[in-house]
């Protein structure tokens, strides 16, 4: 039992490491976008091909980073180890609440872009950095729905048993009924905004999405932290 003990740990500390680097990875994709955007007001007379070059690249570096992640998320053996310091169910419950909170704290930067990003395009100005933006804002929201929803989770049978008792599919329900709601409400405003400026509906689009997510990601946050006493 101690060899099999052992044998988790070491397999556990294999996939933090090779989940950090995956998440360096993914740092340095989104770090190519904005260089990006400064490449292309160089006024080089190969500014613009290298930008365009250097976004597409961003992008699928952030891709192939998502997808190497995904190979090493929890799984038994991280069971196993957590299991032997006690109460594994709430530590995985409760760090998964609050990173959906953080998680908006930490991409309004890039929403804002992405806002700005749509602004210049429905007005005709939109370059490379602009539609890389909006190209990328939407992803964020996505994902934290995603994580809402409880789709992200590509571990193994255990792992999916913590992150789905009775209590948190009712989180679950509850945070998606609030994402609706705000869905619902945004575009009524959306709409009314666009009667009197379509570019400026097109613009408010990465934000309604980005304050859906968030709103049902912090209401998810706001009922574990409940349910702990926190």
């Amino acid at each position: 039992m101690n060899d099999e003990l052992q044998k988790a740990k070491a397999n556990e500390r294999h996939r933090v490491r090779r989940l950090w680097m995956a998440a360096g990875l993914g740092g340095l994709g989104l770090t190519a976008l904005p260089c990006a955007g400064l490449l292309w007001d160089t006024g080089w007379p190969l500014g613009e091909a290298l930008a365009v070059i250097l976004a597409i690249m961003g992008v699928g570096v952030v891709v192939a980073s998502v997808a190497w992640a995904g190979r090493y998320m929890p799984n038994g053996d991280t069971v196993r180890v957590e299991n032997a310091k006690g109460g594994y169910r709430d530590s995985v419950q409760k760090k998964r609440a609050v990173s959906m909170a953080l998680m908006p704290l930490t991409s309004m930067y890039l929403v804002y872009q992405g806002t700005l990003g749509a602004w210049h395009i429905a007005n005709g100005q939109g370059d490379a950095q602009a539609w890389s933006m909006v190209g990328l804002s939407p992803i964020i929201s996505v994902f934290l729905l995603l994580m809402v929803a409880g789709l992200d989770n590509r571990g193994d049978k255990k792992m999916k048993r913590l992150l789905e008792d009775e209590l948190t599919l009712s989180f679950r329900r509850d945070a998606l009924n609030v994402a609706l709601g705000v869905a619902m409400i945004g575009l009524v405003a959306i709409f009314g905004l666009g009667l009197w400026r379509p570019e400026a509906a097109v613009a408010a689009l990465p934000g309604l999405m980005f304050v859906t997510a968030s709103a049902s990601a912090l209401r998810y946050w706001q009922l574990d932290r409940r349910a702990s006493g926190g």
